[in-house]
């Protein structure tokens, strides 16, 4: 049986998948996706072992991507990025467009998410590991202090610049703590 899409469009499941192969924007957008199924999985597992509350994905521009509640009563707001291309491992944190008048709306602002959750495929090959930095221990844009810098660079070594995290519940314990 087709699935819906091929049924939509018209094309086989070979001929989809060639032609996001194909457009280099299409694949950043499917990569986008792709980390945002693999961290929705990370959640499922964490309210199946019992150390997540709930959580809700938001597929809503202008919003994170999902709602985290911890056992504590905690609300954390995540937003997922991919890494950039590219020979430095770093996040790019800033919208695809500015509103006509506001060159600094194309900057998150420091409160639109809590925790930024990194996915590393592009570095590694393995798009279901991550990196979890807190909003809070991000450096600020240096023209406007309430947005966040664009570029991150995602350390190796956790002693360098703002604490990244490997594992999920580690950077929960950060934030509740």
């Amino acid at each position: 049986m087709p699935h819906a899409l091929e049924a939509k469009y018209g094309l086989t499941a070979q001929e989809l998948l060639d032609a996001i192969d194909k457009r280099f924007r299409l694949k950043v957008a499917l990569e986008g996706a792709v980390a945002e199924v693999h961290f929705e999985r990370k959640l499922k597992v964490a309210s199946r072992e019992g150390w997540l509350a709930a959580y809700e994905g938001h597929d809503t521009d202008g919003m994170h991507d999902f709602t985290v509640q911890t056992l504590s009563g905690a609300t954390i707001r995540v937003e997922v990025k991919t890494i950039r291309n590219g020979s430095k491992v770093q996040v790019e944190l800033q919208k695809t467009r500015a509103a006509k008048g506001d060159p600094s709306s194309r900057y998150y602002d420091r409160t639109h998410f809590d925790l930024v959750a990194v996915c590393m495929g592009r570095a590694t090959g393995d798009w279901s590991e991550f990196r979890y930095g807190l909003v809070r221990e991000l450096p600020v844009h240096k023209l406007y202090a309430h947005k966040l810098q664009v570029m991150h660079a995602i350390p190796d070594d956790g002693n360098l610049g703002p604490r990244w995290f490997s594992r999920f519940q580690d950077a929960i314990d950060a934030y509740t703590a």
